[in-house]
């Protein structure tokens, strides 16, 4: 009757823990289930909010929104590109497009009509230094033609021969950024220097009577636009993120070249804030000195810009501060 007893405890006590056993293998799995469903969910999650927000990348805790943005600070004038397949249209800058990542195709759309254009920057990077080559086609036919029959003597004067005229631009871009400790260890820079050099000349395909064009940044432009000879020319830029809603950028150009007076410096500046998150407004100037041929020696002319960004931006692994020259 004992040993009886021992073997009808033995049994029982394996059936509970099996029981057991099978209650604590049911909880576990569902805890894996779960936990798979919440990593969906929260991958689901980020990438809504990359669609919400296509430029911005991850924001820390406490960011504001606009802080977030690394694109506004990047000029076309520096040595970056824009992310893969994200873009911006502008009505005097440059508008751009991020063929892949370190290749943007860029275009001053608003100015086709007259001279159609455009370029193509190649970019390579480490961790402050951004190195690029800007190559461009561009023609001012059409508006040579445009100007001459409306008798607008200070582009055309009185021209009986206009060719094609094909004209090219080479630039050598270098960039390096300058990071702000104070910013919570965010990794996007508040200054960027720039420096570059640059030759654009053209190519007449016929005969040619043009003269050259008269008036600051044109004639110094005059040799590529007209097929007369080269235009060479250095400069250095900075732009300064002063706040997440306010950009200030500006430089110096000095050309060279077969223009009269062989010499010319620009000084630009331009300030530039978000209206809303995908839209821009600017407003800057470009001083000019030079002493050309039947003009002041110094003139200002004043402009303003609006900037649409769209597109979807690059992944937050691959973004513009990534490791490695690339």
């Amino acid at each position: 009757m004992q040993k009886s007893f021992y073997i009808l405890f033995i049994v029982l006590a394996v059936i509970v823990s099996s029981q057991v056993d099978a209650q604590s293998k049911k909880k576990f799995k569902r805890n894996k289930g779960t936990s798979k469903r919440e990593i969906k969910k929260r991958q689901q999650q980020a990438f809504e909010k990359d669609e919400r927000n296509a430029f911005n990348p991850q924001q820390p805790m406490g960011a504001r929104q606009n802080d977030s943005r690394d694109d506004l600070l990047w000029h076309g004038e520096t040595a970056n590109t824009v992310y893969d397949g994200a873009a911006n249209l502008s009505v005097v800058n440059a508008s751009r497009y991020g063929l892949k990542p370190g290749l943007e195709l860029s275009s001053h759309v608003f100015l086709n009509y007259w001279v159609p254009n455009l370029y193509l920057k190649k970019r390579w990077r480490n961790d402050t230094w951004y190195v690029a080559s800007k190559h461009g086609l561009y023609s001012a036919t059409p508006g040579l033609n445009w100007a001459n029959k409306r008798n607008y003597s200070s582009i055309v004067e009185d021209a009986e021969e206009i060719p094609f005229i094909l004209s090219v631009k080479n630039e050598f871009i270098v960039s390096r950024l300058i990071m702000n400790n104070d910013r919570c260890g965010r990794d996007k820079p508040y200054i960027i220097l720039t420096g570059g050099i640059g030759v654009d000349f053209g190519i007449p395909f016929g005969d040619s009577d043009l003269q050259e064009m008269k008036g600051h940044l044109l004639s110094n432009r005059s040799p590529a636009l007209i097929g007369s000879g080269y235009t060479a020319y250095l400069k250095a830029r900075a732009d300064w993120q002063i706040t997440p809603m306010l950009m200030l950028g500006g430089g110096f150009k000095y050309f060279r070249g077969d223009f009269s007076g062989n010499g010319a410096l620009e000084h630009n500046a331009e300030l530039q804030t978000i209206i809303i998150p995908r839209f821009s407004f600017s407003i800057g100037y470009i001083l000019s000195f030079a002493n050309y041929t039947d003009t002041n020696g110094t003139a200002i002319l004043p402009f303003f810009d609006l900037t649409y960004y769209f597109g979807k931006r690059q992944g937050r692994q691959k973004g513009l501060f990534g490791k490695g020259l690339r």
